[in-house]
């Protein structure tokens, strides 16, 4: 295979970094401009610690303080003028990717007054040396040799030349210590991307393979625990910040893929930080990667230990993007800008302007979304019987099963609630809609599984009754046929008829739907799977438990959270005390 890998900075890590290599900024030069933001690199100590050194090192300094988020060329060209009336020999840019990238512009503009720095690089004068050292965890700005900067038409875009390298690189995870949880969740988001996109890219090396290896698990643990609310550590400071510039070199050799291009956009028009803006797209690229057989993205999976539904619903719930909307005319407006991107050649089997648009349309357009809850424990349930269509009431325990859920859903949002017309689904129906107060819409198609000669008959009597359809029910389930009643794949259809019928009845509005255990399975392998025969990979959902879907306009699919069940006590669970249902 033939690849290469280049990287000229001079990284200088661990604690105290800056101080204990003090001498070796006065080898380049005698004065030196200080690029920084209004206050972060003051605040993470790391403005004290380089002017201290550079005092130690008998180097003058000055200070260009107003760079903020996704800096402007405009302010990269006045920090330029100061830079050339000081006479700084070399320019420090310290604090996140927009004070590092800022200074890498500034030292270009400073050798080559008036120059264009989106024109081709042609004849230009070397950018004067660059000392970075990075305060958040996540740009990777700190080994590469690009700079984002936001033009004068307000988009955000790229320059690029070996020019632009750091002389010097410092890393010292003390300074990401002042982060909030905010910037850490967003920096550690851009991070994941950087090493994913380069590591899911069709010209990945085996060399930025075993970096993005090395860093994509111990990311994920990080960003899965800011998920489950854990607090920030120093142990995951120093964690992120390692991994971030390991992540960077990946980021340096293969560039990105089309969640960063895309992810621009959210930041120009809604103010979505970078990390979020491009961490949204990161779930629609591994799905794409996946359906396309990329064994990289298998292999990714692996690494991370999760099923791809729940890489999806950590990123969206940490990428919040939930403010975010696009009318089809909006989306259509996006073509052009999004034509012809180079970051479309990191896609596995490509990608174009038509599948941008298309996806976001998909992530931004109007919405329906479907509370797909199962129905509360019955009476059937309790006396551990396959009930299909037998129509039991709850059980005394599904009673309090639906008092939790209606008190769990009591501020949620309910345009309408519909509902199989099994007695069990509607008492759940009924149950939503004690604190809501909407009409209760029947749906035949919404009915579970009719077991024909199964319905009645007690779980336990079943192996021996019926062995060849026991024995697929476990092992087979996708060719489930219940004697004299449905088979599974009509199940299968019918539900996802059922399901977008209440789609289509109650386009853009959030609507609670009640159904059955096999039913609901169905669905979701659907969704997840795409076919049913991985329904034997599907989960069951416990009784009372939801899935959430969003259905974009053009009826395409999209697991928000998938059996939910935490309004459930232990002592109130049917899983937790059932096990007759499964093998």
């Amino acid at each position: 295979m033939d690849y290469h890998f280049f990287l000229p900075v001079r990284l200088l890590c661990g604690q105290d970094a800056v101080r204990r290599n003090a001498a070796r900024f006065a080898g380049l030069g005698r004065r030196c401009l200080l690029v920084t933001g209004r206050s972060a690199a003051k605040k993470s100590g790391a403005f004290a610690d380089v002017t201290a050194a550079l005092d130690e090192a008998g180097v003058a300094w000055r200070v260009f303080d107003e760079i903020g988020a996704n800096p402007l060329l405009a302010d990269c060209e006045r920090a330029a003028k100061l830079c050339v009336s000081f006479g700084a020999d070399f320019v420090a840019g310290i604090g996140g990717g927009s004070a590092m990238d800022a200074a890498k512009a500034v030292a270009l503009l400073a050798a080559n007054p008036g120059l264009d720095v989106y024109a081709p690089a042609g004849s230009r004068r070397p950018a004067l040396p660059i000392v970075l050292v990075g305060t958040t965890s996540g740009t990777g700005s700190e080994v590469s040799a690009v700079s984002v900067l936001t033009d004068r038409a307000g988009r955000k875009r790229s320059i690029k030349g070996d020019d632009l390298y750091a002389a010097l690189a410092f890393g010292d995870a003390k300074y990401t210590f002042s982060m909030s949880r905010e910037e850490t969740i967003s920096t550690g988001l851009d991070a994941f991307c950087h090493a994913m996109e380069g590591y899911l890219s069709p010209q990945c090396d085996p060399v930025s393979a075993a970096l993005a290896e090395s860093c994509l698990p111990t990311l994920w643990r990080a960003l899965f625990a800011l998920h489950a609310g854990e607090a920030l550590t120093g142990e995951m400071h120093e964690s992120l910040y390692r991994d971030s510039l390991t992540a960077g070199f990946v980021l340096n050799t293969l560039g990105t893929s089309y969640p960063h291009p895309l992810g621009y956009v959210l930041t120009e028009r809604f103010g979505i930080p970078h990390g979020r803006a491009c961490a949204v797209f990161a779930p629609s690229l591994l799905r794409l990667s996946l359906d396309r057989g990329s064994e990289s993205a298998k292999r990714l999976l692996d690494l991370l230990g999760v099923p791809l539904q729940t890489f999806s619903e950590v990123f969206f719930a940490l990428a919040d993007c939930s403010g975010v909307h696009l009318t089809d005319e909006e989306a259509g407006a996006l073509r052009e800008r999004l034509t012809g991107v180079k970051n479309y050649a990191n896609v596995p089997g490509g990608f174009d302007g038509d599948q941008a648009v298309t996806l976001l349309r998909r992530l931004f357009g109007r919405q329906t979304r479907i509370l797909l809850v199962r129905h509360g424990e019955s009476v059937g349930n309790d006396m551990a019987i396959f009930q299909g269509h037998i129509d039991c009431d709850v059980s005394e325990n599904g009673k309090k099963q639906l008092d939790l859920l209606s008190i769990r859903l009591r501020n949620v949002h309910l345009d309408a609630i519909a509902t199989s017309p099994l007695l069990r689904a509607v008492r759940t129906a009924e149950a939503v809609n004690r604190f809501h107060q909407l009409p209760i819409e029947k749906y035949d198609d919404l009915i579970e599984i009719d077991g024909g000669d199964y319905n009645g008959t007690l779980w336990s009597e079943l192996p021996v009754r019926f062995p060849e359809q026991n024995y697929k029910w476990y092992h087979d389930p996708a060719n489930f046929e219940a004697p004299h009643g449905d088979t599974m794949r009509e199940v299968y259809e019918r539900i996802w008829r059922g399901l977008l019928a209440v789609v289509r009845d109650h386009r853009g509005q959030t609507v609670c739907v009640v159904s059955h255990g096999s039913a609901i399975r169905d669905a979701v392998c659907r969704v997840l799977y795409g076919t049913i025969d991985r329904l034997g990979d599907t989960p069951w959902s416990d009784n009372t438990g939801f899935t959430t879907i969003d259905f974009a306009d053009d009826d395409t699919p999209r697991i928000v959270k998938l059996n939910d069940a935490s309004h459930l006590t232990p002592d109130t669970s049917s899983m937790a005390k059932q096990d007759w249902w499964s093998v």
